[in-house]
């Protein structure tokens, strides 16, 4: 009876010591680690699943296309930092931390608060933060700026291994571009385009970047002779006199909410307000939509619309 006993005892513990082997191998396949490269030459070790990351980057909507839910982000809104985009709003958790507006200085405070595992750091924005980040959880810089949507989404496509989810997405995307410019290429003709954001004593217009890639590259709409070669950022301030001599037949206007150009004789007489070929989105509207990559694929649909209904009744 004794041994009896003793045996039993004995397959117990055996069976116990399996099972905490088992949670320990579990464990520590958790913790697992890969050793990347970072922009800033330095190693770097992060998780191979990260389950929390904190998002500084202004990449979330590339994340949450790969199928990452990031637990923190700073894709605000930017016309009401205190929310979030509303690219995304609606498809992240209801307890995701709102940091803030990537571009601008983000609070410790909140990122410690939202305990990562894992943080994505932008280039050109709190990159001054990397070292005191890092303390906090292994931090990876994006090495693309905000405005280069494609290759932030790349980067981080190879970075977590979702190639095929990122190729998925662009095929959508491109597919979506093709159709509309069926659908333009008929009414549009050889017509000009300039896309301008106004300020209260300038203007800027854009060639390379936001709205006016989408213009420009994607659409491939023709862009007006005359536009001065732009900054690093993709712009260039000018006045509206300047804006006068290049004189395009359309005009995407990205409008500052103390625009007072509607009372200028200068204004009234470009080609493009007098055809009514003047399509406008806010300047908020420009930030939330236009470098990233959800926010494209809308804006996208809406300035299309905009302008195959504006020349449809034209004709």
């Amino acid at each position: 009876m004794k041994r009896v006993l003793v045996l039993a005892i004995l397959c117990c513990i055996l069976v116990l010591t399996a099972c905490g082997n088992q949670k320990t191998r579990d464990g520590e396949n958790q913790q697992k680690f890969i050793e990347v490269e970072n922009a800033k030459g330095d190693k770097v070790k992060i998780p191979i699943n990260p389950k929390r990351i904190a998002d500084l980057s202004g990449s979330t909507e590339e994340l949450l296309l790969l199928g990452i839910q990031p637990i923190a982000s700073g894709n605000t809104d930017f016309g009401n930092r205190a929310v979030l985009s509303p690219t995304i709003k609606n498809l992240l958790n209801a307890d995701t931390v709102n940091l803030g507006w990537y571009a601008e200085p983000i609070s410790l405070e909140l990122v410690v608060s939202a305990k990562p595992d894992l943080i994505i750091l932008g280039t050109l924005f709190n990159e001054g933060l990397y070292e005191q980040l890092s303390k906090i959880a292994p931090t990876v810089i994006v090495p693309h700026p905000y405005y280069e949507w494609r290759n932030r989404f790349a980067f981080l496509a190879d970075l977590f291994g979702e190639e095929e989810k990122k190729e998925k997405w662009l095929s959508e995307y491109d597919r979506k571009v093709e159709e509309w410019s069926k659908k333009l290429e008929p009414v549009l003709g050889n017509e000009t385009f300039a896309v301008i954001e106004t300020y209260p004593k300038n203007l800027v217009i854009y060639s390379s970047s936001g709205t006016a890639e989408l213009i420009y590259t994607d659409l491939a709409l023709k862009r007006t002779d005359g536009i001065p070669e732009p900054e690093s950022w993709g712009g260039r301030e000018i006045n509206l006199e300047s804006l006068a001599t290049i004189n395009p037949d359309n005009l995407i206007l990205m409008e500052n909410s103390e625009n007072t150009m509607n009372d200028s004789k200068v204004w009234n007489n470009l080609k493009a307000v007098q055809k009514g070929n003047v399509y406008k989105i806010s300047n908020i509207d420009n930030y939330n939509y236009s470098f990233t990559a959800i926010g494209r694929m809308e804006l996208l649909d809406r300035l299309g619309e905009q302008i195959l209904k504006n020349h449809k009744s034209n004709e």
